[in-house]
């Protein structure tokens, strides 16, 4: 990814932003060469904590029970199970963190 100019890193992350559709936000940032649909989940987690979350293989562990690498197609699906499964008022973030955390304590991960 450092032989991508940041000119054009810059442009295509203001193009994801321009709509409000997750799915074709994860698809523009994955056009970044370098930025793989877990890395672009990140992106969208910075930009907006309330309303997305970081997916990646633990999140498709602890939510659906599949030990593989994040897809695609399936944030959407972590974006479903986050919001059903928020007690009230927490912005995804806060409800990824502690699915997350669920995991690392059931599955005795992480700790240093």
């Amino acid at each position: 990814m450092s032989e991508v100019p940041a000119a054009f890193v810059q442009r295509i992350s203001e193009a994801a932003f321009l709509v409000d559709d997750p799915k074709f936000q994860l698809k523009t940032l994955t056009s970044i060469p370098g930025i793989g649909p877990a890395t672009a989940t990140v992106v969208l987690t910075f930009h907006d904590p309330m309303n997305y979350a970081v997916g990646d293989r633990y999140m498709i562990a602890v939510l659906f029970g599949e030990d593989r690498t994040l897809r695609l197609s399936d944030y959407s699906r972590i974006f479903t199970a986050l919001c059903e499964r928020n007690p009230g008022g927490f912005d995804l973030r806060t409800v990824e963190k502690a699915y997350y955390q669920q995991y690392r304590v059931t599955h005795d991960i992480g700790r240093w």
